[in-house]
This record gives C-alpha cells, structure tokens and sequence, in this order.
C-alpha cells in the first residue's frame, strides 16, 4: 500500500490535466500500488494553475482508458475496501495523522483526497541524517504513538504501521498515513492476512482474532527497534530502558503489552533523558564549573 504524498512522478507518470474526478483535476502520476493509485491533484476550476497541493487516491485502472491497465477484479474490489475504510476512519483526526480532505464513495471511482506533503519515508530520511540519535528516534516513535492514541481512543485500529507509512518532514514533523487497513476496534479481521509480515503481531498473521489496539503497539514497537538500530552508539545504561520498552511492546501475549497511551508517556520521558546526555555541557563547561 502505497500513500506517500512527497514520491517523486515516474517516467509513465499520467500527464494529462482533463482528467476530473469529482471536484479534483488530476496531474502526474505519483505512484501504484497493489490496485490504487496516487495522483497529484489540485481543484478542477485551478485549469492553467501550475500548482498541485493535493494528492488523490484512487482504484488502478479509474483513470487510463487502456483496459491492460485494470487490475483484476478480486484486487479492484480490495482497492475498493481500502479506500472505504480509509474514509469511515477519516473521522478522527489528529497533527500526527493523514487528513483526508475530501472524498467519494462512488462504486466506479472511489477516491480520498489528502493534502501534499513536503516529506519522505521514515527510512529515507534517516538515511538523510548523518548522526542519527537515540532521542530522535524517540521523538519521532512517540509522534506516532499520538497519532495512534487518538485513533484507538476514536475506536479504529490502524492495521499497517510500517516505516513506509510514516512519513517525516524536514523539521521532523511524523505523520502516519495509509488508513486503507484500518478496522473498528474488536471487529474480525479479514479472513486473509494483508498487512507486512515484518511488523505484524503474531494474533494478525494467524488471522484468527479481531483488530486490537495491541496490533499497533507490536508493530510500533518494531519501528522503533528497527529505527535504534540506525543510531549512534551510546552508552548501554542509555539503551537498556529503551530496549526494556521495546520488549514490552512485543510481546507474543498482547494482553502484556502496555496500552498506547502509556507507551507515548514513557516515550516522552525516555526522549527527555537520552536527549539530556546528548546536549550535556562540554569538558570545559565542566572545568568551569567545578
């Protein structure tokens, strides 16, 4: 699933600007996933407007009119439950999560319009980072825990959260998107197990239990083991609470994982104090004050 607002057009991107959907005039092509599609879009009455702050989401094949583009219809139909769900789940609302603008229901073109962001994947922009510390990483987990304390508290599971789902700014502003796989808190999971195996909880990849918030403290808590390993090195009594955390986080039994809402609390102090080693005074300060 692909929801990353800031990719770059491909060579075939989709040039044409007649395109309308709704109230939405397409531009590039931004990217295609497994039965969706991201465009660049801006309002259609912008026609001549260089401009194109908004990106639609909508099922692969809506807007090529060459019939080898339409995927089959089992994926069409899939497309379609993502972009639904992603609409019922756009009722909550928070700065750490996707917006979603506008959108339509329509059986032949359903779509969701988000606003364009001016960021990249959380595994780009670590690698844009020459010395990447412990409390960055920290601070960016816990942005996305806000975003998921939200969602939990709304009633929704978000079901995929995943490096390529959190998108960062250049001032390290996170935001989680791509609620395509988002489900009401207790309600049965699809019979097929469509997440990524890397950060699914053991309960979803068996595909016999219901969404729980416990799902996104896992995978949160595989995002956060993967970004420590990109950091710096630092002392072990540094590490050894994160890492404390982390095993709480996934564990196999979700009813021993601590609750999202304690998680960003404990996030927060933990950013606090790796950050304070960080910004410690220098030898000299030292002397100075001894």
């Amino acid at each position: 699933m692909f929801d990353r607002s800031a990719t770059t057009p491909t060579e075939q991107s989709f040039q044409g600007t007649e395109k309308i959907l709704g109230i939405w005039r397409l531009g590039s092509r931004l990217t295609r996933g497994t039965g969706t599609e991201l465009f660049l879009a801006q309002p259609a009455d912008s026609q001549g407007n260089p401009r194109y702050d908004y990106v639609l989401k909508t099922v692969a094949g809506v807007v090529s009119s060459d019939p080898a583009d339409a995927p089959q219809a089992n994926v069409i139909r899939d497309a379609q439950r993502q972009i639904g769900q992603s609409i019922q789940a756009s009722g909550v609302t928070h700065p750490n999560l996707i917006a979603i603008l506008d959108a339509s229901r329509s059986p032949h073109a359903p779509y969701v319009v988000m606003p364009r962001l001016d960021a990249v994947s959380m595994d780009q922009r670590t690698h844009q980072i020459e010395h990447f510390a412990v409390p960055v990483a920290l601070w960016w987990t816990r942005q996305i825990g806000q975003a998921l304390e939200k969602l939990h508290a709304g009633g929704w599971v978000h079901g995929d959260v995943k490096p390529e789902n959190i998108l960062i700014d250049a001032k390290g502003h996170v935001t989680l998107v791509d609620l395509g796989f988002a489900a009401r808190t207790h309600t049965p999971m699809h019979r097929v197990f469509r997440g990524t195996p890397d950060y699914a909880a053991p309960e979803l990849m068996n595909g016999s239990t219901a969404a729980l918030p416990a799902m996104d403290v896992f995978a949160l808590g595989r995002v956060l083991w993967e970004s420590l390993s990109a950091t710096a090195p630092v002392a072990q009594h540094v590490i050894e609470p994160v890492a404390e955390l982390i095993e709480n986080m996934v564990a196999n039994d979700p009813l021993q994982r601590p609750v999202i809402g304690e998680i960003v609390q404990r996030l927060l102090a933990l950013e606090i104090q790796t950050l304070g080693g960080h910004i410690g005074p220098s030898v000299p300060a030292q002397r100075i004050a001894a």
